[in-house]
């Protein structure tokens, strides 16, 4: 099944495939990015608060990079974990046997786009094994082997599930929450979590399992901290009403933190 978003006064449509929504700017708003098929663009939209968002895909240098390539399932995370939301792609044209009908292939390789911090993002070279292409649909992103990288596991039509484990060697500092509800749900979906880090810079995310297409992730909220070796703050809005503030925290380490 695919969705779309269709804007009457141009009569255009856009297909929808996968989705995230997630702060990629750190101004404490989630903003909404998803993928679609060639020639329409991965479009993103910038939270611009009080309900309104902003195309600014031009802008981030999503539009051209991305004009002829078919996305499925997608996810913004901090893959380097420099402090700032990279978005990754599963690429894979809608028509399996696209080259029957074209010189183009069905099969496309995934991609990961880096967050540049500055509102733009740029393809980065993650390697070999991600640029192999395929028939790529779905992809369930996490931290696997709990090393504070987040890493992704993505379906092939016809073919295996491929595992691409992070190897990125940043020298970055991480921090992972594992919510536990006790007022609100027990996985703490629907929370809010704010973090201090020492140099004062913010950030935010929430903790969800619902990313991409025809997929589900790991509900720990991941933070990639940059040079930052403690956080200052961690403030937790539970979906209660709750309202929870850690102080001091060391970096590099998974904190299971319940519900009071």
């Amino acid at each position: 099944m695919q969705s779309g978003v269709a804007y009457p006064e141009s009569g255009a449509f856009i297909s929808g495939m996968g989705a995230d929504f997630r702060d990629v700017d750190n101004d404490g708003r989630p903003d909404i990015w998803h993928t679609a098929i060639e020639g329409e663009t991965f479009p993103l939209f910038r939270n611009a608060g009080g309900g309104q968002f902003t195309d600014v895909t031009m802008a981030a240098g999503l539009a051209h990079a991305t004009r002829d390539m078919s996305g499925w399932s997608g996810g913004a995370f901090d893959f380097d974990n420099d402090g700032w939301k990279d978005l990754f792609v599963v690429r894979g044209n809608v028509q399996d046997n696209l080259a029957l009908m074209s010189l183009r292939k069905s099969e496309e390789p995934n991609t990961i786009f880096r967050n540049l911090g500055n509102g733009k993002f740029q393809i980065d070279d993650a390697g070999p094994d991600l640029a192999r292409a395929g028939a790529h649909r779905g992809a369930a992103f996490g931290d696997l082997d709990n090393d504070g990288r987040i890493d992704a596991v993505v379906t092939v039509l016809n073919g295996p599930v491929k595992y691409f484990h992070n190897v990125s060697s940043s020298g970055n500092h991480w921090l992972l929450l594992r919510l536990v509800g006790t007022k609100s749900n027990s996985m703490g979906l629907g929370a809010r979590v704010a973090i201090t880090m020492d140099d004062g810079s913010r950030q935010w995310n929430h903790p969800t399992t619902s990313t991409g297409y025809a997929s589900s992730s790991d509900a720990r909220v991941h933070f990639g901290l940059g040079r930052s070796k403690i956080v200052k703050d961690i403030e937790i809005s539970w979906p209660s009403g709750t309202r929870q503030t850690l102080h001091n925290v060391p970096a590099d380490r998974i904190v299971t933190v319940t519900e009071k």
